[in-house]
């Protein structure tokens, strides 16, 4: 039962993927999304799911549960085989820290933000998932605000998803990429709105991203053309316009851009999916 709380979304995900550059020298990856992103591959469910909590019951108990099962099916190296995303309840206009810090405290790896419409709203976003910059930061901006909870004692040894290490590795580790080469954290930002639409080069401005997750059913709705998940159905034009309007700024800002829904393969090439930037 506390399974079905936390479900992981089926719908189709695909997306543009960019490569940043050779991954940060470090130990191995626990992240395959953050793995894939670095070698420049494409975004698929074989390396990341989301767990939906904005639809569903927010359920902590249900979600470590959850994270547990990920966590059996590690590589002998340490890494994943899949990265799970928390899809959290809390609209941009709301303030997410307080749940943020929770999901994060037992041990989540990337985090969804549903309906951001704005700049200031990624930039909460993405504060909340940072700790405070220490003296000598190399990527100090923009400033975190996530408290470090009982993680900070003696006697930590890690998260199921993290494996074991101690408290100063996971702090060194527990930070956004690619802001932080070497963070293992990633922020998938929601587009969902006309305003998010229009505001989504200000939007992608904001450091920490690691990428936008188009959700076409909302977007459509918010259009007043419907649903986008009518099965045998093109998207709406006005959809359609909108999609690729956030695609183009995210191949032009370089930041990966995926979406939920929308059609097949063939329907998400033709509106412009899986194309490299110029």
């Amino acid at each position: 039962m506390r399974r079905a709380a936390c479900a992981t979304a089926a719908w189709l995900v695909v997306g543009l993927l960019l490569s940043s550059g050779p991954p940060a020298a470090q130990t191995a990856r626990i992240s395959p999304l953050i793995e894939r992103l670095e070698q420049g591959g494409v975004v698929g469910p074989d390396v990341w799911q989301m767990i939906d909590m904005e639809h569903g019951p927010y359920r902590i108990d249900g979600l470590q549960e959850r994270f547990e099962e990920f966590a059996r099916m590690r590589r002998p190296n340490g890494q994943l085989q899949v990265t799970p995303g928390v899809r959290i309840p809390m609209y941009g206009d709301e303030n997410p820290s307080w749940l943020v810090k929770q999901v994060l405290d037992i041990g989540a790896l990337a985090i969804v933000f549903p309906q951001i419409d704005t700049q200031e709203e990624a930039l909460r976003a993405v504060r909340s998932m940072r700790i405070p910059p220490q003296r000598g930061a190399q990527y100090p901006d923009p400033p975190g605000i996530r408290g470090a909870g009982l993680w900070s004692t003696d006697g930590f040894t890690g998260f199921p998803l993290w494996g074991a290490m101690d408290a100063d590795e996971y702090m060194r580790r527990a930070d956004l990429w690619p802001l932080n080469p070497a963070g293992e954290l990633f922020a998938y930002i929601m587009i969902e709105s006309p305003e998010g639409v229009r505001n989504i080069r200000d939007i992608l401005d904001v450091p920490g991203i690691g990428g936008i997750l188009i959700g076409v059913n909302d977007l459509s709705i918010s259009l007043g053309v419907g649903r986008a998940t009518r099965t045998g159905q093109p998207l709406a034009p006005e959809a359609q316009a909108a999609v690729r309007h956030v695609l183009d700024a995210c191949l032009e800002k370089k930041v990966l851009c995926s979406i939920i829904g929308g059609g097949d393969r063939d329907a998400m090439i033709e509106l412009g999916f899986f194309r490299m930037p110029q």
